[in-house]
């Protein structure tokens, strides 16, 4: 059954619950998805999250060493006073780096999501710890029983020791604040927001159809119809959060979650507001979804990338397979994305109002390419709006 977008607002509250950070982001951040070029992406968990494949930087080093010079005993004394005081200035500046994740005091207990359960019983849900659906870099996903409202949740569950500086200043309140912002029918619904100790906790809509992507790994490509009627659903909510001047920039089949006779968009840990004409310096998301600006290294217009990404959705629900092969160097795969390298099996019998829109959507050029509000003119999607 579909569950309802909730109209209550968001909360947080600390008095009823007991007391006692996805790895920091670079600025190239993809989620490797698949290992056969040819086939859709490896299986991922429900409410799935990205990962981080750029480098993680090193600790500085503690230079804690053998002499390699002779010295007199005098000399020798002095080394090692001179080397402990190194010793020390690096070994202060390791702890200083990693007391971000010790604002909440060494003393403190870290809570559990087990620790949890009565808390939640007392605002009539019920948690069950052992269904996990998902499992992220920072947070994890369990299903749950909304007793008040009859229905069933997913609560998402970020423990903040887990956070970076980065994560816990800057996108996790943008992730929140932007979500808190969208109420529309084809995107996930947060239903509320709980804080008390280490922990945060988001409660949203609940897909018990799973996502888009196990559908596709299940069943196969989607009849052309069906298909179509889900691009129209996810260009619409593209077309809802870009005129709120707010970029997904995340846009995958892992993200688009199955409910009764339609798809809603989840997963905004990338989200941003988009200044008008304004480009974007963080490269992320998944790079089998990315625009050639964004594999080039180039600021791009996130609104525009959004579109490509829906392009490289439809091309897998209607095939069945990614249209550009991740595994191979970001210049090789933006000459294929240039000369369009991709294929539609002639055995599938798709449509040229098919083939036409989803090659429109995966236009080379930022600047030629549509609009999300123009995508819904796009022949193989307007037809399905009718009836929406």
């Amino acid at each position: 059954m579909i569950f309802g977008m909730s109209s209550h607002v968001t909360s947080r509250e600390h008095g009823e619950w007991p007391h006692g950070a996805i790895g920091q982001p670079r600025n190239t951040v993809y989620s490797p998805t698949h290992q056969n070029p040819t086939r859709t992406p490896q299986s991922m968990p429900l409410y799935s999250r990205h990962s981080i494949y750029s480098s993680t930087p090193k600790c500085p080093s503690t230079n804690i060493g053998t002499v390699q010079n002779s010295y007199t005993s005098s000399q020798f004394c002095q080394y090692l006073k001179d080397n402990q005081k190194e010793n020390k200035e690096n070994i202060a500046k390791i702890e200083n780096s990693n007391r971000s994740k010790k604002t909440y005091g060494e003393n403190r207990r870290r809570l559990r999501i087990e620790d949890f359960t009565d808390a939640f019983r007392r605002k009539q849900m019920e948690l069950f710890v052992n269904v996990k659906l998902g499992n992220g870099n920072y947070s994890k996903v369990y299903k749950a029983h909304d007793l008040k409202m009859n229905r069933m949740v997913a609560v998402k569950a970020i423990d903040k020791f887990d956070l970076s500086d980065d994560v816990r200043n800057k996108f996790l309140p943008r992730e929140i604040s932007c979500w808190k912002k969208l109420r529309y029918k084809y995107i996930v619904a947060m239903h509320a927001q709980y804080e008390s100790g280490n922990m945060i906790f988001l409660t949203m809509e609940y897909g018990m159809h799973g996502n888009l992507l196990h559908y596709v790994q299940k069943f196969g490509a989607l009849e052309e119809r069906l298909a179509g009627k889900y691009m129209s659903q996810l260009i619409k909510a593209l077309k809802y959060m870009h005129s709120k001047s707010i970029a997904h920039r995340d846009i995958k089949l892992e993200n688009i979650i199955m409910f009764d006779n339609c798809i809603k968009l989840s997963d905004f840990g990338f989200v941003r507001h988009v200044e008008p004409n304004s480009l974007s310096n963080t490269f992320c998301g998944s790079k089998s979804y990315s625009p050639p600006e964004l594999l080039r290294g180039q600021n791009y217009n996130p609104l525009l990338s959004d579109v490509w990404s829906a392009g490289v959705v439809g091309f897998v629900m209607v095939t069945d397979r990614m249209p550009f092969n991740e595994t191979l160097n970001n210049s090789i795969i933006v000459e294929h994305q240039r000369n369009r390298s991709y294929r539609f099996p002639s055995k599938l019998n798709l449509s040229p109002d098919c083939i036409n829109s989803i090659e429109t959507m995966l236009t080379f050029e930022a600047n030629n390419r549509p609009t999300s509000e123009q995508c819904l003119c796009l022949p193989w999607i307007h037809p399905h709006l009718i009836s929406m």
